[in-house]
């Protein structure tokens, strides 16, 4: 039992600390794919232009 109040504190910061880098992991990774995206849509829109 004692063992387990001694690791209470580190399996609370866990709880806390995974779902936190998890959100910016996510976050991140959204960026990213909406600036592959708009990159790309910023190409498409080139082409169709130049063809005018």
């Amino acid at each position: 039992m004692e063992a387990l109040t001694a690791l209470l504190p580190g399996l609370l910061f866990l709880f806390y600390f995974v779902p936190v880098i998890f959100v910016i992991w996510f976050m991140v990774t959204i960026v990213k794919q909406l600036k592959a995206q708009t990159k790309l849509l910023q190409q498409i829109h080139e082409k169709l232009n130049s063809t005018e």
